[in-house]
């Protein structure tokens, strides 16, 4: 149906205007056979063909000439002066051909019997075509500006998936990257389990392959990879790695940005864990309201000098969790809070329920 409404395409166009031409004779000429009884059905859709011609021919003029040529430009006078012109043109025109039967049947109280063609009725005849018209160009701009706004939206819509996909495949080289060496790193350490170490990151890849094509996933699902991450990061550093994990609240009513709590998670590890030679902790907290979800990601500081200084210094990943959340979510919609403290750093992430309907549209 919108094609038929917004197609620009010639096919469409022509198609519309016939449907538009064909519909206003109909309309007017059950008027007109209802006003005058004295005529016949197909006298009264005669008449009306006729006078529609002119009343088709005023509009088109008008919005395909007189508009973009003159009012466009700023050149009202000429404007003025050749709607005129053109309105009591045709009108002239349109009395001769009609001989004066239409005027008379649908304004009888302007109707002066063998005066129709005198310039009074010739004027207030352009006066109601110009009103008729002038519907027509409010009916035709308003088509316009809805399809003007759907392109705009359309395009925004492109433009943020475009970004989000460029966001997100700045995340996953890096994660892949980490993932073969904790990979190579524990078959070395514990060639046991390679087996079972080799499944967890088959399903942590299999999760970023599909999961990442949307914008939401459910927040269950985050919560599974991230206790995958986890079993494979304390298999690397084992009891020298405290981990405490808490969730609180029903988190199956949430949907969140696929990788975000991953990437909270081993931004931690990799600025906390990973540098710490001593016995390095992490926090990481969900906790799931009506209306909000809050999740903290916390990690002790190193004592060897590799710290955060503040936001400064947040990297590449931090700032690109921050522009994903941007695009995905209006300006009240979450919040991001980093505290930075001399042996602590940490991440709250509140996003909002209301502010959170917008789907799990597939970039496919």
């Amino acid at each position: 149906m919108n094609r038929y409404i917004f197609d620009i395409r010639l096919k469409y166009r022509i198609i519309r205007h016939i449907i538009l031409f064909i519909g206003t004779v109909l309309l007017f000429t059950f008027v007109l056979f209802y006003q005058d009884k004295s005529k016949s059905l197909s006298e009264s859709l005669m008449v009306t063909l006729i006078n529609s011609v002119f009343f088709f021919g005023y509009a088109y003029i008008v919005l395909f000439l007189l508009i973009p040529e003159f009012l466009l430009k700023n050149k009202i006078g000429w404007f003025m002066l050749l709607l005129l012109l053109v309105g009591t043109a045709l009108s002239a025109l349109k009395f001769a051909v009609s001989d004066e039967i239409f005027y008379a049947s649908i304004a009888p109280e302007n109707f002066q019997p063998g005066s129709m063609k005198g310039l009074r009725f010739m004027l207030v005849n352009t006066k109601d075509m110009t009103f008729i018209v002038a519907l027509f160009c409010v009916a035709k701009f308003t088509k316009d500006y809805v399809f003007t706004e759907s392109q705009r939206k359309k395009l925004e819509v492109q433009n943020r998936e475009a970004r989000q996909r460029l966001l997100q495949s700045q995340l996953n080289p890096h994660f892949l990257f980490n993932t073969i060496n904790n990979l190579y790193a524990l078959s070395l350490l514990q060639p046991e389990k390679t087996t079972e170490i080799t499944e967890k990151v088959q399903q942590i890849l299999r999760y970023i392959v599909e999961q990442s094509r949307h914008n939401f996933v459910q927040l269950t699902e985050e919560v599974d990879l991230a206790e995958n991450y986890l079993s494979l990061e304390k298999l690397r550093y084992g009891n020298r790695l405290k981990v405490d994990f808490k969730k609180k609240g029903e988190l199956s009513t949430w949907k969140i940005p696929p990788m975000v709590l991953f990437f909270l998670i081993e931004n931690c590890i990799k600025h906390g864990s990973s540098p710490d030679m001593g016995a390095p902790w992490l926090f990481i907290s969900i906790e799931s309201h009506p209306e909000n979800l809050w999740i903290k990601a916390a990690n002790s500081k190193p004592n060897n000098g590799r710290i955060f200084k503040g936001e400064r210094n947040i990297g590449n990943g931090l700032q690109n969790l921050k522009n994903r959340l941007a695009i995905l979510y209006p300006s009240k919609g979450y919040s991001i809070q980093i505290d930075d403290r001399e042996k602590e750093f940490s991440i709250l992430l509140q996003l909002k329920k209301e502010l959170n309907e917008m789907g799990s549209k597939s970039y496919r």
